[in-house]
């Protein structure tokens, strides 16, 4: 059990360390937002577009945009249009296409990517306050030392730094479901309604962003059956009955959905029961072409029994020495002490504090298999489980600075042990910057062996192909076409037209591509072969530009017509 210092000075020492941390989480995060753009970025700046439409003209219905539902992420989207961009509610229009939204605001001299970086900054805002928000569950539940280091590595994760700098979901979603799990552990270790009441906020704000979220409500029952099990035939000094503690916890996030989701004032049936057909029908819905995993092309993007690899084999590739390693270290004390733990004999909080090892990897674990059971696949979906698992790896790394009698001998070295995680974990960040996602696990392959296993790319490197076209002052408009034309339009400075998702293009649709001017072309697409008939032509042509992050080509621009 840890030892309390109430003391003002205690408490106050006890949140400079917190604050620390939040200064590097700020710092990955909050420098170059408007630097690129990655792929579904344009549709979440056209959805928070509308949304910022509706909420100023009182159309409540207008709001429900998208089934996942993103709510959240609209309502950064749009205060940012507000701070930037305010005469959106007088010019907009709820049919615009995103082409159409581009040239609306560069009508009105307004910068695309000056809205997006704006929205990004707001939701940064909101992972900030999360990841402060976990710090004291966290340290009541794991102890000061592994609160402080999984926060660390939590806020310099190179991968979780890459979504959590966006105006996108999966991100948010990690932040949230995190200081949710955490609150609620912690309330059932003191029974305080406030923990509960955090719990069930941040839950709220969960379900307002991505379907996934669902995945709370029966994890926490299951907590709650759980804790009622082990406590059987003992009474603890409570403020309600514990069997109560789901359903008021239950009611409180609805309360908060609710709340903030103006389209639930007046269809509040039809659009959970909307949003629950659209997750049980896919993780997302729309096909969005085919898939490359682990060296083979699954053509309907459905990757059948190879699914069941998808997220193990993602988590080693876009996890970090230092997590991975500590994950190591809990198992090797897990298979030193086999056959001698028996069940928790502690009371109270002692019990939690015992058990929160063991609950954050059944969270990581359960979570990992909730997204399993979906057909479409995405490493980024698997975001929510990264941040417990964080914290079972600083669990071990201080267990074994415990543990080994070397490290012992002298106070200061286990916390150097601990600064020196993290340092490691920093340096994987920084080597990928700007480009966070760029970053690969070198104890797997790191970036060279990637594009063997995963998918690699979801836009960065654009802009530099975009900044390379954009000096080219005498192209004619329609010249350029572009695979994600969408986002990358948000970067150039005039309108590039799309290459199609498709593994092969009709010959009409082909002959259109070839008679541009110029031809900018993504990793992934010669990953997947998407269009091959256009790879082939490509094949034997030289780029005139290439675009390279961390030794791999990202990007190749082809000139292939001079007008």
């Amino acid at each position: 059990m840890l030892k309390k210092e109430n003391s003002p000075q205690a408490r106050w020492r006890g949140w400079l360390l917190p604050l620390a941390l939040l200064v590097f989480f700020l710092a990955l995060r909050l420098p170059g937002l408007g630097r690129f753009v990655t792929t579904d970025e344009a549709l979440w700046l056209r959805r928070s577009a509308n949304f910022y439409l509706t909420l100023s003209h009182g159309a409540w219905s207008e709001t429900f945009q998208s089934p996942h539902p993103g709510v959240l992420t609209q309502w950064a989207g749009a205060a940012a249009f507000h701070l930037v961009f305010p005469q959106y509610a007088q010019v907009g229009s709820p049919d615009i296409h995103d082409s159409q939204l581009l040239r609306l605001m560069e009508n009105r001299g307004v910068s695309p990517l000056q809205v997006l970086a704006a929205g990004r900054a707001i939701l940064v805002l909101i992972h900030a306050a999360a990841f402060l928000g976990a710090w004291p569950f966290a340290r009541r539940l794991l102890g000061a030392r592994v609160a402080a280091l999984g926060l660390a590595l939590i806020a310099l994760d190179p991968f979780l730094t890459a979504h959590q700098r966006l105006l996108h979901l999966d991100g948010l979603l990690a932040s949230l479901v995190l200081l949710s799990f955490l609150a609620y552990l912690d309330f059932l270790r003191a029974g305080t309604p406030g923990a509960l009441a955090v719990s069930a906020l941040a839950a709220g704000l969960a379900w307002l962003t991505k379907t996934p979220a669902w995945f709370l409500f029966p994890a926490i029952l299951a907590l709650t059956l759980y804790f009622l099990w082990l406590k059987r035939g003992k009474k603890q000094p409570r403020p309600f009955s514990l069997w109560l503690a789901p359903l008021a916890w239950f009611v409180l996030a609805v309360l908060v959905f609710f709340v903030l989701f103006p389209a639930m004032w007046l269809a509040p049936l039809e659009i959970p029961q909307t949003m629950a057909g659209y997750a049980l029908g896919s993780a997302e819905g729309e096909y969005s072409g085919p898939v490359f995993f682990n060296g083979a092309v699954y053509p309907d993007g459905e990757l059948g029994a190879a699914g069941w690899l998808f997220y193990p084999l993602s988590f080693l590739w876009r996890s970090t020495p230092s997590v991975l390693t500590g994950l190591g270290c809990v198992l090797w004390l897990a298979i030193a002490s086999f056959g001698q733990k028996k069940e928790p004999k502690q009371k109270g909080a002692d019990l939690l504090y015992a058990l929160a090892p063991s609950l954050l990897l059944a969270f990581s674990l359960g979570f990992t298999l909730f997204m399993t059971l979906a057909g479409k696949k995405f490493d980024r979906y698997l975001l929510p489980a990264l941040p417990p698992l964080a914290l079972l790896a600083a669990w071990g790394w201080v267990q074994l600075g415990g543990r080994i009698a070397w490290l012992r001998r002298a106070q200061w070295r286990p916390a150097a042990l601990l600064v020196a995680v993290a340092g490691l974990q920093l340096a994987s960040a920084l080597s990928a910057f700007p480009y966070y996602l760029s970053y690969y696990n070198p104890l797997v392959g790191g970036t060279a062996g990637a594009p063997a296993v995963m998918m690699v790319g979801w836009g960065e490197g654009l802009d530099q192909a975009a900044d390379y076209l954009n000096q080219k002052t005498d192209l004619p408009l329609g010249q350029v076409a572009a695979w994600y034309s969408v986002s990358f339009n948000l970067m150039f400075n005039t309108q590039a037209t799309d290459v199609p998702i498709a593994l092969q293009l009709s010959p009409s649709e082909l002959e259109g591509l070839l008679a541009k001017e110029y031809l900018v072309i993504y990793i992934h697409q010669w990953q997947r072969g998407t269009p091959q008939n256009l790879l082939d032509v490509l094949q034997p042509l030289e780029p005139v530009y290439r675009v390279w992050i961390n030794g791999l080509e990202y990007v190749r621009v082809y000139h292939l017509n001079e007008n």
